[in-house]
């Protein structure tokens, strides 16, 4: 199972979600099931995960999209293998770095 290491960017996402001035309760719980099915499979069915064309920002590797959800509000995670900039996994214990949670543009 892979371990999940979240950029100051994603953190701050999902702190607001969990305590900012406006908390969205049902997309924190989206987002949660969408990270555990993230860490325990990169590749599960209900994260239709697919590599992602161009990120602002992060061209060094490659970013990989997973779904929270679908519709006019969809939301996305934006994530790539290993530690930042790595682009593939490392050692023993595999790591994933969420760079961006948030709506998809």
């Amino acid at each position: 199972m892979p371990k999940l290491h979240f950029t100051p960017a994603a953190a701050r996402t999902l702190k607001c979600l969990e305590r900012g001035r406006r908390p969205d309760r049902s997309r924190l719980q989206r987002v949660r099931r969408a990270l555990d099915r993230l860490a325990a499979d990169p590749r599960h069915p209900g994260l239709r995960t697919h590599p992602y064309r161009v990120l602002p920002g992060h061209t060094t590797s490659k970013v990989w999209d997973s779904y929270v959800d679908q519709g006019p509000n969809a939301w996305r995670i934006y994530w790539t293998y290993g530690p930042a900039g790595t682009g593939s996994p490392s050692g023993s214990e595999a790591v994933l770095t969420v760079l961006v949670i948030g709506p998809h543009p």
